[in-house]
């Protein structure tokens, strides 16, 4: 389905409004981005506010069993709201009107809503994803049956090649029987293709699907428990949908399809040969007790040490250049060769048991085969079967150990699944930033004031507080610098300010409203913040500008840069937006250069509502007098917060907040002593 044209904003509000989620629609209604809503957008909203939803071609079964409004995209009318009244069709229009089912063309798009956020139970939250994705399972099946049965061709084929063609001595219908048997194992063929193209493409589906699911969830995460958790836990998730495609694509999965399978085979055993069926029935139930044993024995030799062991290389490349600029690696490198050795010996052993195993489920498969020999040997000396069908049968055991034995042999990649499911389930439970008490919209017009009400913040239990009962009111339009020693907590107050880290105790609040009353979304798309060490990303000095503002133009971005005071950094990349600022190696420009870039992307915002954190940090004296400058240019449009050492900044903010120890020791106008309130800074 194509983006359209049209602007869907009024129809999502109304949306909202009938499926009872008025703080949503409320919501959407103010916010001011949303001049127009394609039909991406549309969906990114529903998605944001946690409405789940699918997508489909018209369907009349799909409209008969609609539980929630639902709406119509079409190139041939206007989108329109619909609704199942009983056995009515209702289009919304002011009010719900009665409409013929025939209005729904056949190139109608429908967005079927699904869940809604308070009925939205994440315990099974993998199980809705695959049941949302069950269309492959019909061909699926009907190829499993289709390609079991036609496995059947050989074994009777050579049942009758021995029992005709030799016994009956009859070789003229052997031409015959070798055309069913091309023909059948023609078609068995082309089942399994057909079969692993569609396992493969719903296993890429599943993983792309899980894949995004994963990420929008961690994008409406609180910021504070994404950075607690640590970058390698939200990789670690992004590769659950990884286990997901192995298993599903591999030749386990189709191990595990054929498996209910094997009856068709067990059937024909028994018309073939009666009670012989029991022998692999047996063998079965012994294959299953050991192989139950051999996981046990597996499963306890399980690598320990792996996850230290990719934790001590993860330090390495953290802490590379503090251990080569300390000259003393030896103790590390005794560790690391320590945890080297460990880590090789377990996965050593892992393997040799997984060995043993694929060893053991092969002698058993060819037991099974063995034992039907023997006891089918009596049978045929008792003319109560033929030849031919003692080894017809004796090829078909082959078609219930053949699954049995790569079902069982990958047990250990369905426990990676299932342990796959239970972290999503689990992940998909923290509750998100986004919820209908968080969807205020600020006024983002007019400069905010802003009030820190006994603000307290610890990181963790076993640290000293970060903020500690910190109260400071700010007015509209108020300069404001944050000053202190380093540590006392300067930082945490602007994220505080920013909605980006939440407190324990206490709260912010802008323009008299708790800050946890907004869409955090919109606080941080409107506030402009500039970090004290600059983040540059891949691609040009245009791209990384535009960061913040994606419609500026390049005379804004140039604008921008300079009002930052970067007009030195411009020329030294002779004035060309499209400079790439890394390369093979990193970054290419050192933090004081990169500040700069930072300082633009919030200056380029044009918010009325900037947080600077210490904006300058070693810069030249002509680029503090153009920073001076550009916020002498900004006072009283603009309520500003920066943080700063430097005393000529200082003296133009309206209020000082000093801090010490997380503790505001002081909040109001500069103090009429001056040095001695910077010399308490510098201590």
């Amino acid at each position: 389905m194509e983006d359209q044209a049209i602007d869907l904003r009024p129809l999502l509000i109304t949306l909202l409004q009938q499926l009872g989620l008025y703080s949503q629609a409320n919501n959407v209604a103010e916010d001011q981005r949303l001049d127009s809503l394609g039909v991406l957008a549309f969906t990114e909203l529903l998605k944001k506010h946690h409405v789940g939803f699918s997508v489909h071609r018209h369907l009349p079964s799909l409209v008969e069993q609609s539980a929630h409004p639902f709406v119509l995209i079409s190139e041939q009318q206007a989108p329109v709201l619909l609704r199942r009244h009983g056995e009515q069709l209702e289009k919304f229009d002011q009010r719900w009107q009665a409409c013929d089912p025939a209005f729904i063309g056949e190139d109608a798009h429908l967005i079927m809503i699904e869940r809604l956020p308070q009925q939205g139970s994440s315990a099974k939250a993998f199980a809705e994803q695959v049941s949302k994705r069950s269309k492959w399972y019909r061909p699926v099946f009907w190829l499993s049956l289709l390609s079991s049965l036609m496995g059947l061709a050989v074994p009777l084929f050579t049942m009758a090649v021995y029992d005709r063609v030799i016994g009956g001595q009859t070789p003229e219908v052997l031409p015959s029987i070798a055309l069913g048997a091309a023909l059948a194992l023609s078609i068995l063929v082309a089942s399994r293709l057909i079969r692993a193209k569609v396992m493969s493409a719903a296993s890429n589906h599943m993983a792309r699907d899980l894949s995004e699911v994963t990420f929008q969830r961690l994008l409406n995460m609180p910021l504070m428990v994404l950075s607690r958790v640590g970058i390698a836990n939200h990789v670690a998730r992004m590769r659950n949908a990884e286990k997901v495609r192995t298993v599903l694509s591999g030749p386990a999965a189709g191990g595990l399809i054929d498996l209910p399978f094997t009856f068709i085979a067990l059937a024909t055993i028994t018309l073939l040969s009666g009670w012989l069926v029991l022998v692999p029935l047996l063998m079965l139930l012994v294959f299953y007790l050991v192989m139950r044993l051999m996981h046990n024995y597996i499963q306890s030799a399980s690598p320990t040490v792996s996850g230290e062991y990719q934790n001590a290389l993860n330090e390495l490349a953290k802490n590379l250049t503090q251990l080569k600029a300390a000259g003393q690696v030896g103790a590390w490198t005794t560790k690391f060769a320590r945890l080297c050795r460990e880590n090789s010996r377990q996965n050593f052993r892992y393997a040799a048991r997984n060995g043993l195993l694929a060893a053991v489920a092969h002698a058993l498969s060819l037991s099974t085969a063995l034992v039907t020999v023997f006891c089918g040997i009596f049978l045929v000396l008792n003319q109560a079967i033929s030849a031919g069908a003692l080894i017809a049968c004796v090829m078909l055991i082959w078609r219930i150990t053949g699954p049995a034995q790569l079902a069982f042999s990958s047990t250990q990649k369905f426990a990676l699944l299932k342990g796959a499911a239970e972290q999503f389930d689990r992940f998909m439970q923290v509750k998100t930033e986004n919820s209908e008490l968080r969807l205020d919209v600020p006024d983002m017009t007019r400069p905010p004031s802003l009030s820190f009400q006994h603000l307290t913040l610890r990181y963790s239990a076993d640290m000293e507080p970060a903020l500690s009962a910190v109260n400071a009111d700010i007015d509209a339009g108020d300069m404001v610098a944050v000053i202190g020693p380093n540590g006392c907590g300067k930082t945490s107050l602007l994220l505080s300010a920013l909605g980006v880290i939440e407190p324990q105790a206490g709260y912010v609040a802008i323009n008299n409203k708790n800050i946890r009353q907004y869409d955090p979304e919109l606080v941080r798309s409107w506030a402009a913040y500039c970090p004290a060490e600059p983040d540059l990303f891949p691609g040009s000095l245009a791209d990384n500008l535009r960061i913040a503002n994606t419609e500026a133009s390049d005379q804004q971005l140039i604008d921008a840069l300079y009002a930052a005071g970067g007009e030195a950094l411009f020329n030294t990349l002779n004035k060309q937006l499209d400079t790439p600022l890394t390369s093979g190696d990193g970054a290419m420009l050192s933090a004081v250069e990169g500040s700069y870039i930072s300082l633009a992307r919030a200056l380029l915002k044009g918010s009325p509502y900037l947080l600077l954190d210490e904006p300058l940090a070693n810069r030249n004296p002509a680029a503090k007098h153009q920073l001076i400058n550009t916020l002498e240019g900004l006072r009283g449009k603009a309520t500003i917060v920066f943080s700063s050492h430097d005393q000529e900044l200082i003296k133009l903010a309206d209020k000082v907040i000093i801090l010490d120890k997380g503790a505001a020791v002081y909040v109001g106008p500069i103090p009429s002593q001056q040095p001695q309130a910077n010399n308490q800074t510098e201590q």
